[in-house]
């Protein structure tokens, strides 16, 4: 392996490692590649120059560099890697990327260098074009100092406006036929009209006279294309100009340059989608998931055995990491939902198809906001509490090895001999709690929340406290319907008697228990005194099945609601349990708006079609608030629907640990109110062998923006994973060929595994036999393009605004290919050298259905003219007729005239 001085140690060691894992756990085969250390502006200045520093001078690699330079500087863009295809392979590592980064690039340019080796489309290209790219610049600046600058560099401006005009193919087909085959074919035609053998009785049946004329026609129009130039229309403009045109030596080889580099990097155009080919949230994140609505770190700890929503379906969490002290963005909505992500976690905007990283969102933007998809516990929560263990004298007594009477001297100030053993006992004898165990009346607890345990937790939420002091449990209403429901329901499940008094124009009551004061305080971890204040749900509520939170929140919004003419408003001095009721509702399928109002409390206003859901799915008991609900929704008869879209109200920057789970097939979850992303490590070489937990946000970072396609656009690298990805589960499960085709049952096809396992080979085989025109027309499916959103879209002048057009599969895959075939860009042939019998070049424009860019159109044959040095024409379609635009080179004047297009 070779090091240039400047690559450290520690990289070194790392290029190593690397090299190794490919070989041997992943079995690339490469070119022995040399790596470089260069600064920002080195690599710019490589970048500019298409990877080969030694390249020839000229204008356009200035401006390049100029535009990366602003894009680095700005913020706007930076290179993380760059890898030449040549043997050795040369790749450069920006000497200010993070240890990531490093790895992240070394790992990638392995991964292009095998590749490059490998693919039949590199086959052909020139394997030192590094001292080829060297050699054409010393070529070039010997030419300026013969010729001038300015003399060269218009010519190269020429050469470069028609580069594409090559024949992409013809390395790998024979175009033209050699000089002896086209003389042998000559002699045939200069002799007598080819006939069939038949006796002369038999000739005019065996040969007819229509036979004769159609032999002699086919001979004239043979000779007319030997006399023509070329005498096929011929794909390879620049070549044609090269054996054709009145071209000066130098002006010959520099021509021969660019076609050479044209052709080099040829085929890195035609596989830029194959060769192209974890998120996360703070840990207090609630997610929807079938054990109810808990932690992301609960989810993390628990991964292997979790199943959560992603806003529509259930789905298995396949993978998960944590990593420490990462940069944070806290969003908040105008409905009052709130997450907290790292920077390069990406959430799902408005349209339902598009995500966004946390960093790039602007107050204003929309997104989707969902719920758990009614997604609830099946079985209810078991509640396992018993009163703490108590100590008596007696216990202090037996481990200070006294007797009860000692103990007894030494609290009242005597003077004993065993005083440091009593003294160390009676450590665990400090507070009241213990001497009071024997006086207190046991109670009955439950052993699973039931809804009559949702009920009464509620009602204690909202108008009820607990008072650590005076060892009771209490709430206060206005209603007395709600305090004779909550002393029934402490009857029913504690077996406790409630005492029940007016205070002026309230009802207090009160459960004297100091064991069921433990038991809400410790099992369920209610607070007691000035920190009820901040408040949240139990645990075991948020766990429970959907009738046990139904029953729960009835209860809350009984105690601290209000029905009437705004609709339903829940009113409690909590922020937490403001924000868990209101993720609560949307499982309901409840919108709501949450908002801090003067006083410090908090509001959660529920209105229209969800206030109507609000009555179906949880309602209200007491018959005051019930009726004043019904009011509401008959007064507004019918409710316009609603729309499950958001606005980003507040955005604030900080640092946190962050959690990340991998969730199977759709690769997003539902959580804080808002559907979130999760996408596979793009490296098994990295995130298997490489990184260490602590790096992988890192890694995120770089790779969520590769990953990340603008709406409406088109991204190669997203393309080329996630079907690289698809042909390997394809191929491990067995969905290809003619049995797996004629499956009409789609839960057969659903669960369709023959755990074949030929998904590597497969992939290798892909790599090394398709470019991305077949490697689209082969594998790209229906259902592939179903999972992945895509659509065709195009410009509706009517609304001045880009609209989808297709999500029909034949439609897509037909605008794929027709992008990628020649790379979108149009196909130009040399039709005739001889156009009009005056020395003028004919061109022809294939037409496919997209016609030309009239600007682009002239420039190209304006420079074609300069080489040609006689006027030059091209036949294509404007606005659906022919049309033959010419460039006269002597009057320096465009035209055009109507034609019969004929397509060859």
């Amino acid at each position: 392996m070779q090091f240039i001085k400047s690559i450290p140690p520690h990289i070194r060691e790392l290029i190593g490692q690397i090299r190794e894992v490919a070989q041997d756990e992943y079995d690339l085969d490469f070119f022995e590649t040399i790596f470089e250390m260069v600064d920002y502006e080195q690599i710019n200045e490589i970048a500019a120059f298409g990877g080969f520093p030694t390249r020839y001078p000229h204008w356009r690699f200035g401006m390049e560099y100029d535009q990366l330079s602003k894009s680095h500087t700005y913020g706007v863009s930076q290179i993380y890697e760059m890898v030449i295809n040549n043997n050795p392979s040369y790749a450069y590592l920006l000497e200010g990327n993070n240890l990531v980064d490093q790895k992240t690039v070394i790992a990638h340019v392995y991964a292009h260098v095998d590749f490059f080796k490998n693919n039949y489309y590199y086959s052909k290209t020139n394997r030192n074009m590094i001292d080829e790219m060297a050699n054409h610049g010393a070529r070039i600046r010997r030419y300026v100092d013969q010729e001038g600058i300015e003399a060269v560099e218009n010519f190269i401006d020429t050469c470069l406006t028609f580069e594409n005009l090559i024949d992409y193919h013809s390395p790998f087909i024979e175009r033209r036929r050699d000089d002896g085959d086209e003389e042998q074919e000559g002699e045939i035609e200069e002799g007598e009209i080819p006939k069939f053998d038949a006796k002369n009785y038999m000739d005019d049946y065996i040969n007819p006279e229509e036979f004769l004329e159609a032999q002699k026609e086919r001979l004239r129009k043979k000779r007319e294309q030997a006399d023509q130039l070329p005498p096929e229309p011929r794909e390879d403009v620049m070549l044609f100009l090269l054996e054709h045109a009145p071209l000066e030596k130098w002006q010959a080889d520099i021509l021969s340059m660019i076609r050479e580099e044209a052709y080099y990097f040829a085929p890195q155009k035609q596989t830029k989608i194959m060769n192209e080919g974890w998120a996360c949230v703070a840990p207090e994140t609630p997610i929807f998931t079938e054990e109810g609505l808990v932690p992301m770190a609960h989810v993390v700890d628990e991964a292997d055995s979790m199943v959560v929503s992603d806003g529509e379906s259930p789905r298995d969490v396949e993978d998960r990491n944590i990593i420490r002290d990462h940069e944070t963005v806290t969003i908040e909505t105008r409905r009052g939902l709130e997450l907290t992500g790292s920077n390069n976690h990406r959430i799902m905007l408005a349209d339902g198809d598009t995500w966004k990283r946390l960093d790039e969102l602007s107050t204003g933007d929309e997104i989707r906001v969902a719920g758990g998809a009614g997604m609830w516990p099946d079985e209810p929560v078991e509640i396992d509490w018993e009163p703490s263990e108590r100590v008596t004298l007696e216990d202090v007594a037996e481990r200070a090895g006294v007797s009860l009477e000692t103990v007894m001297h030494f609290c009242s100030g005597e003077s004993i001999e065993q005083t440091e053993a009593v003294r160390d006992a009676l450590d665990i004898y400090k507070d009241d709690d213990t001497r009071q165990t024997c006086r207190r009346k046991p109670i009955h607890i439950p052993d699973h929340v039931s809804p009559e345990m949702g009920a009464f937790l509620g009602y204690l939420l909202g108008d009820g406290h607990i008072s650590r002091a005076e060892r009771h449990v209490g709430l206060t209403s206005a209603d007395r319907a709600i305090v004779d429901r909550f002393a029934a329901l402490a009857r029913e499940l504690f077996g406790c008697d409630c005492d029940i008094e007016r205070d002026g124009e309230r009802w207090r009551a009160r459960i004297h228990s100091a064991n069921l004061s433990d038991f809400l305080q410790e099992g369920w971890e209610l607070r007691s005194g000035p920190s009820a204040s901040d408040q949240e749900f139990p645990r075991a509520i948020l766990r429970s099945p959907r009738p046990v939170v139904a029953e729960c929140l009835q209860a809350l919004f009984e105690a601290d609601g209000y029905a009437g003419e705004q609709g339903v408003i829940l009113s409690t001095s909590s922020d937490s349990m403001s924000q868990q009721v209101q993720l609560l509702l949307l499982n309901f399928g409840i919108l709501s708006r949450r908002r801090e109002q003067s006083d410090g409390c908090w509001h959660l206003h529920v209105t229209g079609r969800s206030a109507e859901r609000f009555e179906e799915a949880i309602g209200f008991d007491l018959e005051r608030k019930d009726d004043e609900l019904e009011t509401y929704l008959e007064d507004r008869h019918r409710f316009q629907s609603e729309s499950w879209v958001d606005e980003i109200a507040s955005i604030e920057h900080g640092r946190g640990d962050v959690y990340d789970i991998t969730v199977e097939d759709t690769h997003r979850y539902a959580g804080a109110g808002v559907i979130n992303h999760n996408s596979y490590w793009h490296s098994k070489i990295l995130t298997e062998e490489i990184l260490d937990d602590s790096e992988i946000v890192d890694f995120a970072d770089i790779h969520s923006s590769v990953m990340h396609t603008q709406p409406g656009g088109f991204n190669p690298y997203k393309l080329g994973i996630e079907l690289f990805r698809d042909i390997k589960e394809r191929w491990d499960k067995g969905k290809f060929g003619k049995e797996w085709e004629e499956v009409d049952d789609l839960k057969r096809k659903a669960n369709w595994d023959k755990q074949l396992g030929r998904g590597t080979d497969k992939i290798f085989e892909v790599r090394q036999l398709y470019n991305d025109v077949t490697f689209i027309d082969e594998f790209l499916t229906e259902e592939f393009c179903r999972e992945q959103n895509l659509f065709t879209y195009e410009y509706n002048p009517k609304q001045d605004n880009w609209e989808i057009a297709s999500r029909k599969f034949e439609q897509i895959k037909e605008k794929l290919l027709s992008n990628l075939t020649n790379f979108g860009e149009p196909r130009i042939y040399i039709r005739d050298g001889n156009f009009r019998n005056r020395g003028e070049l004919l061109l022809h424009h294939k037409h496919d259905g997209r016609e030309l860019r009239h600007d682009h159109a002239r420039e190209v044959i304006e420079a074609i003219s300069r080489v040609w040095q006689r006027p030059v024409n091209l036949e294509t379609i404007v606005d659906g007729e022919g049309k033959l635009l010419t460039y006269d080179i002597d009057a320096d004047e465009h035209s055009d005239e109507e034609i019969d297009y004929d397509p060859i």
